[in-house]
């Protein structure tokens, strides 16, 4: 039986978070462009475009786009809970 390759498995979850989200940016407050800040990926998943394609179709959360984006966000909080499992790290949220 070969040994856990957890380098291999953390690469494959990589992967499948970078599949799911998107490059997010965030100005301040007050509106000046000094320094804007890169959101955390869990923040800024695909299913924010679906949230918005819901929106323009007067889906009020219940067409398929936004059931779509909910389950894309249970997928990425589990692939980011899988990721801090194998590095030692707790979970989201967990102190």
């Amino acid at each position: 039986m070969n040994a856990p390759r957890t380098s291999d498995a953390l690469a494959h979850l990589d992967e499948a978070m970078d599949a799911l989200t998107l490059e997010g940016w965030l100005m301040p407050a007050d509106g000046f462009v000094r320094q804007w800040t890169r959101m955390e990926e869990i923040e800024m998943t695909i299913a924010e475009e679906l949230k918005r394609v819901d929106g323009a179709i007067g889906g009020h959360g219940k067409s398929m786009f936004a059931l779509l984006g909910q389950e894309i966000i249970r997928a990425v909080v589990e692939i980011e809970a899988a990721r801090r499992a194998l590095r030692g790290e707790p979970a989201p949220g967990v102190k």
